[in-house]
């Protein structure tokens, strides 16, 4: 019986990458590696250092989705590019990201508000129309 293998080689290589770092998503790539290596979802999740259920479901996840099941693949994958900056650029456009997505609801909000604003105001001068005739 032939195994098909989970991480195309420069998936390895990224997944040792990160699997040495101290980023949050490195005992997930070390579990990667493990499966792709012929480990079971038991040894991997021994190995790792996660449960069986983090094993499977990151499995799961990359099947599905590849390296961008990493949530911190694109940041190390900046960080190697760029040196130990990359981090700070993906912080900053994060933060950039959050500050614009408030601008935008804000304004949404006075929207809402503005519309039932309208609405009452109509509401009240077909009552005054109403007592009037």
């Amino acid at each position: 019986m032939t195994t098909t293998r989970l991480l195309k080689p420069r998936d390895v290589t990224a997944c040792k990458t990160l699997a040495a770092s101290a980023l949050p998503d490195s005992q997930r790539a070390a579990a990667l590696l493990a499966i792709h290596q012929g480990m079971t979802q038991a040894a991997a999740a021994e190995a790792s250092g996660l449960s069986i259920g983090q094993v499977k479901y990151i499995v799961t996840r990359f099947r599905r989705l590849g390296m961008q099941a990493l949530k911190q693949q694109a940041t190390q994958s900046d960080a190697v590019s760029s040196g130990a900056g990359g981090d700070k650029k993906s912080k900053k456009k994060a933060k950039k990201d959050k500050d614009k997505k408030k601008v935008k609801n804000k304004k949404d909000a006075k929207k809402d508000k503005d519309k039932k604003k309208d609405k009452k105001n109509k509401k009240k001068a077909k009552k005054a129309k109403k007592k009037k005739d």
